[in-house]
């Protein structure tokens, strides 16, 4: 059985160091000035050993603590371990409930502000240097009781994610700009994402390579192509068949072949308010995986470009695990520090 390591701060009872320097003048000729007990809520000690300073040019005294101790009643360590509850899907009066079975009195509301606390120290990590590939996608939250679109962007070399938005993806200006704007910074040369028209004519606009996830283009064509097939006569069994395996294979000229069969198809004309027929639906969508081609089969001719876009996917899946047992949030801040905390690691 596997053995998960959290990696959670230590916590000293007493003082291993002297102060660097006073914290009102930075002189560094301090004075003892006594020590002083605390108590402490931590899950291994109840009190700790405090001392005092006094700088002898501006007779400041101040108080110098412990590693893992602060002005707080909780330790660092426990502020980090009530941050972790919550992140592996306990709600915060849960949390509570946990830590009280340990005689660790805390309300629901400092436990979410350990939960901001933590997230303040591991923001969103910056890039070290360029991101080749970029993967987004979109997703829906409440804040205030609003639903609110959000964008995240993730290197798709790390898996990590970069950058969070409060934009919706139907936003086409918001949108590109932010792309635009991820672009310069990071040097961006391909997009991952899914099929959603927005991303592939931002790529187009912004003179990036695009690759569409494989996953959700595969879902949406063969569902397609499987109701068409029921709906057309026999004699089309072939050319749908040709296109499944163009689409298994992704051969370079497979743009080129489905033309060809688009060419050959002859849908009748269309009547104002009514339906496609099959026909005509089968020829919208030859001219439309024709035209996408490239965007299909990049990953083959780059290395380092994913199929699918399933960073993305993950990134967002730990946080919609995470959202279920949540009614929404009050600030955009706070729904950032969850979201950075729920792709942190602990280990």
């Amino acid at each position: 059985m596997a053995i998960v390591t959290l990696g959670l701060a230590e916590v000293n009872d007493e003082i291993t160091t002297r102060p660097r320097g006073c914290p009102k003048c930075g002189s560094t000729l301090l004075q003892g000035w006594g020590t002083v007990p605390k108590p402490l809520r931590d899950p291994q000690l109840n009190e700790v050993r405090v001392r005092r300073f006094q700088c002898c040019d501006c007779h400041y005294t101040f108080r110098h603590y412990p590693d893992g101790v602060g002005p707080a009643d909780q330790s660092l360590r426990l502020q980090q371990l009530a941050a972790i509850c919550w992140v592996l899907g306990l709600s915060t009066r849960m949390v509570t409930g946990v830590l009280g079975v340990f005689a660790i009195q805390l309300c629901h509301m400092s436990v979410w502000r350990d939960v901001q606390a933590l997230a303040a120290a591991r923001s969103l990590p910056a890039p070290l240097a360029s991101v080749h590939v970029l993967g987004i996608d979109g997703l829906y939250t409440s804040i205030r009781g609003q639903d609110t679109g959000i964008m995240v962007a993730v290197d798709m070399g790390t898996g990590r994610p970069i950058a969070l938005a409060r934009i919706d993806e139907k936003d086409r200006p918001a949108l590109f700009a932010w792309l635009e704007a991820l672009k310069e910074l990071l040097g961006v040369e391909v997009l991952v994402s899914d099929d959603f028209n927005s991303y592939s004519t931002a790529a187009q606009r912004l003179d990036l390579q695009h690759q569409v996830c494989r996953f959700h283009y595969l879902r949406w064509v063969n569902r397609l192509l499987n109701s068409l097939q029921k709906k057309l006569d026999d004699e089309w069994d072939e050319p749908l068949n040709e296109v499944r395996q163009l689409l298994q294979d992704l051969p370079p000229d497979g743009g080129h072949r489905i033309y060809q069969l688009y060419r050959q198809v002859k849908a009748p004309p269309r009547i104002y308010n009514q339906p496609m027929s099959p026909l005509a639906r089968l020829q919208k969508l030859l001219l439309r995986l024709s035209d996408n081609w490239s965007s299909y089969r990049l990953f083959l001719e780059q290395g380092d470009v994913p199929a699918t876009n399933n960073a993305t996917e993950r990134a967002i899946g730990r946080w919609r695990a995470r959202s279920r047992t949540v009614r929404g949030f009050k600030t955009w801040s706070g729904l950032v520090n969850a979201f950075t905390l729920c792709n942190a690691s602990f280990v």
